[in-house]
């Protein structure tokens, strides 16, 4: 039983006025949000893929640069995300030469791709006069990237499940075409935005 003014039908946290008001607080910090869950999401999968391995001294580094990586970008210091993408990558490729699972590493590298962007745009978007829109900046952003990372984890988690042992040479020249021309139209229609 809700003990609200009488006249009043709906609860304070039920008021659409409220609700749109914390969505947008919470859309202010949409970027930071994403380049958190990134850089967490990708250390910790590099950090579990090489506790499986039973390699744990490695898994202790790897969430040491995911604190180390935070605080440097709340403490504007810039270059470090160049700097832990370049470990992430190296990392993930480290761990699929020496077979450990490619998911865990996959999904590192990505976090740690995704890290690097969104660490560098919220740099971008300190600089954005007050007059910019920054939020559907932020918005259309935050699209491309989610497109682009969605589709790299799925082409990439397809490439581990479908294996085709012989291919005509002629075939796999026609099929590099073709990405190369659908990569291409998808720059084309990102850079629309």
């Amino acid at each position: 039983m809700w003990l609200g003014p009488r006249n009043s039908t709906l609860p304070k946290i039920l008021d659409l006025n409220n609700l749109v008001c914390c969505v947008a607080k919470i859309w202010e910090y949409m970027t930071i949000i994403a380049l958190v869950l990134s850089i967490l999401i990708g250390t910790a999968s590099l950090a579990i893929g090489y506790g499986q391995a039973g390699q744990p001294a490695y898994s202790l580094w790897f969430l040491v640069l995911a604190v180390l990586w935070l605080v440097a970008h709340f403490r504007k210091w810039y270059w470090f995300s160049s700097l832990a993408l370049l470990v992430t990558v190296i990392a993930a490729g480290y761990g699929v030469w020496h077979e450990i699972p490619t998911v865990w590493m996959l999904l590192g590298a990505v976090g740690g791709l995704l890290g690097w962007d969104l660490s560098d745009f919220a740099r971008r978007l300190s600089y954005a006069a007050p007059m910019d829109d920054t939020r559907d900046l932020e918005r259309r952003h935050l699209e491309r990237v989610g497109i682009v990372a969605a589709l790299g984890i799925g082409l990439a988690l397809l490439s581990l499940y479908i294996h085709i042992h012989r291919l005509a040479f002629e075939v796999a020249v026609a099929l590099l075409l073709l990405a190369a021309l659908g990569l291409t139209r998808l720059v084309i229609g990102l850079r629309k935005y």
